[in-house]
């Protein structure tokens, strides 16, 4: 008997086994958990280098055709106007491409918006070979690429050097060139930093 009761006092009963089990299914459940949360807390930092990385590139890019911008002026309806316009929704200007090329490689770049049958809005990009100040601005011919997929917000801004005011209409036919662009975008995942450019041969 003795010996009998010994052996029950050092072993499990069925309830603690249970117990045991129960125990361990909860922390290994936790465990798994943790590492849900871990893979869902690493989407989202990628998520997050992902958007901070097409925020660096569009806002370099953006920002190498401004600075290589040309203070050139064309012709319209006989009268000499300068080659920029703009408008809440884009711009047009003339830079070379690649930056680095001092003469020839011309091209006017026209940034718009691209709204897609599903909603959807892209800011693209829409180019075409510089071919002097008297050239026809068929867009029909020309190259267009996305610069940004699905913006949610897109509104351009343009800076008088002389007031400093800000404007969202820039016509031909001023005399001078904004000295500031200013473009505020938003995605899905909210608001960018505003991109500010300055148009240094325009001072």
């Amino acid at each position: 008997m003795n010996r009998m009761s010994k052996a029950r006092q050092s072993g499990f009963t069925l309830l603690e086994l249970l117990i045991a089990l129960m125990v361990t299914t909860a922390v290994v459940g936790l465990v798994f958990a943790g590492f849900g949360v871990i893979g869902r807390t690493e989407d989202r930092n990628q998520q997050v280098i992902d958007r901070a990385e097409r925020m660096m590139v569009v806002g370099q890019w953006l920002g190498r055709k401004f600075d290589t911008l040309r203070l050139l002026v064309r012709q319209d309806n006989g009268a000499l106007v300068n080659f920029f316009i703009g408008n809440a929704a884009g711009a047009m200007w003339v830079a070379p491409l690649p930056e680095r090329s001092s003469d020839g490689g011309l091209y006017v770049f026209r940034s718009t918006p691209l709204r897609h049958p599903d909603g959807r809005v892209d800011l693209a990009l829409e180019v075409l070979p510089y071919d002097g100040m008297a050239m026809a601005l068929d867009w029909g011919q020309s190259q267009r690429a996305t610069l940004l997929a699905d913006v949610r917000t897109l509104q351009w801004f343009y800076q008088d050097g002389k007031t400093g005011q800000w404007v969202q209409q820039w016509d031909a036919s001023k005399p001078s060139f904004p000295a500031r662009v200013r473009v505020e975008l938003a995605d899905a995942q909210g608001a960018w930093p505003p991109l500010v450019f300055a148009l240094s041969r325009a001072r």
